[in-house]
This record gives structure tokens, sequence and C-alpha cells, in this order.
């Protein structure tokens, strides 16, 4: 009599019924968070305003010059703030190694606009693999980072 007991084991609706019990609390926890989170993606760019496109690249004696345009796709003006380079092994160099030759018009991009910067980078023999451009937004000075890539 004692061993029939003991092979029956656990019946198929206690586990059922013991996972519901654990499940729905989790689905319910999750829930309450996802909501949570749906608040926060009002401020998320999900398409960048402000792009960048290579127009033309050169290298001599360690020193390579890189024309690029920004375009402000965007609804609001940007002021570009900042150049830096990524080189092919992997540094950033900015500073003394970068000098920025601009168009008459500034540094500021209006809506629906493209501005041209010519940037020399001193790289010695690595090369530059892209160029990255700090801008700021100018109604509500949030900072964006633009990387054009260079190929």
């Amino acid at each position: 009599m004692f061993n029939r007991r003991a092979r029956r084991g656990i019946s198929e609706l206690v586990i059922i019924l013991a996972l519901v019990a654990v499940v729905i609390p989790i689905v319910m926890m999750l829930q309450g968070w996802l909501s949570s989170r749906v608040g926060n993606l009002e401020n998320v760019d999900i398409v960048q305003s402000l792009s960048g496109y290579l127009i033309s690249r050169s290298y001599t004696d360690g020193r390579e010059v890189v024309t690029i345009g920004l375009r402000n796709q965007g609804q609001t003006t940007y002021a570009i703030q900042d150049f830096r380079a990524l080189l092919a092994n992997g540094t950033v160099v900015g500073g003394s190694f970068i000098t920025v030759r601009e168009a008459s018009s500034g540094r500021e991009i209006k809506p629906g606009s493209d501005r041209v910067f010519t940037i020399v980078v001193t790289t010695g023999t690595t090369r530059v693999k892209g160029i990255v451009v700090t801008a700021s937004e100018a109604a509500t000075n949030k900072q964006v980072e633009v990387l054009v890539s260079l190929g």
C-alpha cells in the first residue's frame, strides 16, 4: 500500500497551479516596469536630425585633410562645439592634432541647411577612420555627437 502511494508523485493539477501562481506576479511586475519606461521614450531621438557625410580626403606627409559636410534635417538650430578624429588604431585625438578650416558662415547650422568643414589631422603614419563632431541644440543646449565614417 505504501509503495503504490509513493509512486504516484505530485498531481499535474498541483504543478500547473503552482506555475500559474509564480508566473502571474512576474508578468505583473514586468508590465509595471515597461509602463514606467514608456514615459522616457519621449526624450529619445528616433531619427538623428544632425548627420554627416564625407566629401573628400587626402593624406600627405603625416597629415590627413578631410572635408566633411554636416546636414541638419531637424527642426532646431545646432551649434558645432568640437571636432575629434578617430584613428585606425582606436585612439581619439583632438586639440593640437586638429585644425579646422571653416566657411565664413560659422559653426551654426540652421534647420534644412548644410555646412562644410575642412579638417586637417596630424596623424603620423596612422590613418583617420572617422570624425566625431560634438554639437548642441541652440534651444535646449542638449549635446549630440555625430560620427562621420571615412570608410
